[in-house]
């Protein structure tokens, strides 16, 4: 009679000739499918999911073939044709660049066509079957302390993987629009297989979904002291399964990393969703290699760069020839009329609040705070609103009308513990925001400016119209480095107490290591804020512009501007 042991290593080698017969019987069908799949790819680049798992190949079974699903999908429409046609039609202006940029992600949105995720996430997952049983075999055969049985050929996987695409640049120069029109034209894939969001939704979500699957891990298996390192108990692995078998392109706008913690997360995260063959289509001002700049911990960050470029084609919006005439555009400047930077116009609801004419601009703000009130009839004292934000959080405001507008102060939003979560809720709830008393933004208190500009953000994804109040115009708004009064300030609070003011009362920074005074993560988190700067005067100019009113529907009101 078999021991349980030798019933196993039996079973496992029946295991092991199944899938070698299988493979047999499906290698002619599958040669010729992936050779009328491989042409296509060249024009972008692909890359060889060989790559992956364990460097085996793994063929797919007959039954993929024709898995795609071609419900909700539309009639394939290059994006180089769909942003041509919108020149001639005058709805953007021709940019070179941008043309350029459309041209390479038609390549991509062409090798996409051709791409079957079902397929390869089957291969995949017949790799990882053969390894399980490979592993258990040893196991048997070590328990017995027998030879080791005659291998067997180990699966392939042939299912190519196209590269996504990483198009970085300076501010208001296309990317998002070019982003945006590869994923809504990407029409061979399917809506619900086809992902858009910006960077902080991304993080939210992802977070989240962390969060739920740990307290998933304690009510299945309770608390243990032993650490269960194995990828079936990492959670932030078990989220970029989930997710990878849910979407097949995932497109991000404005990719930046400034904490630590995200910087772990996001190299595990990525790393698991490339080799499950999800296709990566980002946005960011900053080139890969320069992400994180300065960081705590940098290196550990790096293998995540180095798949990056692996896994995507790197691309600069803007023209690096020397001697070259070619001028980045900002053309969000351009549609608000303000295309001069640091110009003293600053939009037609962006109101300057100097000396002497505090109560004028607060007048104006108010003359916009009650038209809307007259429109929705709303005359008695409302109580304050509630709204829902994520981890079972919520944040009250005030003073609305409906949720046409609401109306906050600079200090409410961005002096207190609120995070990108709070302002997706506000912006995804009302369709005006007022903002007032916005001081000018120095490096001694870096985390009222990263909220803001997280704020700025989050409003401008939500298609939010803005009027804001602030003591100088949006280029001027953001300060480099502190003014000469609170660095004199500063370094008298440093040598009498040995802390920095910089952190000091509200301690927000993301890591509380100090280097000289300074915390490390701010290292990285405020070279990013010189970019981030730049992207928020923009919107900012643009989501105060009539212009950007009429856009979303909104009717201009009349104020009367500044003498």
């Amino acid at each position: 009679m078999l021991t349980p042991a030798l019933s196993g290593a039996k079973m496992a080698n029946a295991q092991l000739r199944g899938l070698q017969l299988m493979r047999s019987l499906s290698r002619e069908a599958f040669g010729r499918h992936f050779l009328l799949s491989r042409p296509s790819c060249r024009g972008i680049g692909i890359v060889r999911s060989s790559s992956i798992g364990s460097g085996n190949n793994l063929r797919a079974s007959p039954t993929g073939i024709n898995a795609r699903n071609s419900k909700d999908t539309k009639q394939f429409s290059p994006l180089l044709q769909e942003y041509e046609q919108q020149v001639r039609e005058n709805r953007l202006l021709f940019d070179s660049m941008q043309h350029h940029a459309a041209r390479k992600m038609t390549r991509l949105q062409t090798t996409l066509k051709e791409y079957d995720h079902d397929v390869f996430l089957q291969q995949l997952k017949q790799l990882e079957e053969y390894e399980n049983i490979e592993q258990q075999q040893k196991i048997s055969n070590e328990g017995q302390k027998k030879s080791p049985t005659k291998e067997l050929m180990p699966p392939t996987v042939s299912m190519p993987i196209p590269r996504g695409f990483y198009i970085h640049g300076n501010v208001g120069t296309g990317k998002s629009l070019l982003l945006n029109s590869f994923h809504q034209s990407a029409s061979t894939l399917s809506s619900s297989k086809k992902r858009r969001l910006h960077f902080h939704s991304f993080l939210q979500e992802i977070h989240q979904r962390i969060h739920d699957q740990n307290k998933q891990f304690l009510q299945e298996h309770g608390r243990s002291f032993h650490v269960d390192t194995s990828k079936r108990r990492n959670p932030i692995l078990r989220v970029a399964e989930q997710l990878s078998n849910e979407v097949t392109l995932l497109c991000i706008d404005e990719f930046q990393v400034t904490d630590i913690a995200d910087a772990m997360i996001l190299s595990q995260f990525f790393g698991e969703l490339w080799r499950r063959g999800v296709v990566v289509v980002a946005t960011s001002n900053r080139p890969p290699r320069d992400l994180y700049e300065g960081g705590l911990n940098r290196e550990y960050f790096l293998p995540f760069v180095d798949l990056l470029e692996k896994y995507c084609v790197v691309h600069h919006l803007g023209d690096q020839r020397p001697g070259s005439n070619n001028e980045e555009k900002d053309y969000r400047r351009i549609r608000s009329g303000v295309d001069m930077p640091g110009s003293d116009k600053c939009g037609d609801y962006f109101y300057l609040t100097r000396e002497g004419n505090e109560q004028y601009t607060s007048e104006k703000l108010d003359k916009v705070f009650r038209s809307f009130q007259n429109h929705s009839h709303s005359f008695k004292k409302i109580q304050p609103l509630v709204l829902q934000v994520h981890f079972q959080r919520t944040i009250s405001v005030s003073r609305y009308h409906s949720n046409v507008i609401a109306r906050f102060t600079f200090d409410k939003l961005c002096t207190t513990e609120l995070g990108s979560s709070d302002y997706h809720a506000i912006a995804n709830h009302f369709q005006i925001a007022i903002i007032e008393s916005i001081p000018r933004l120095t490096l001694k208190h870096p985390d009222r400016a990263r909220r803001f500009i997280t704020l700025v953000d989050e409003l401008y994804e939500a298609g939010c119209c803005l009027v804001c109040s602030a003591a100088d115009i949006p280029d001027r708004l953001f300060v480099g480095k502190a003014t000469d009064d609170e660095s004199s300030h500063d370094s008298k609070s440093t040598s009498s107490s040995g802390e920095s003011t910089e952190t000091s009362g509200n301690m927000h920074a993301i890591d509380v290591a100090q280097v000289q005074g300074t915390a490390v993560s701010e290292l990285a988190s405020v070279k990013e804020l010189s970019f981030a700067f730049g992207r928020a005067a923009s919107r900012l100019l643009e989501m105060c512009s009539k212009t950007w009113w009429e856009e979303k529907g909104i009717k201009p009101i009349v104020v009367d501007k500044e003498k």
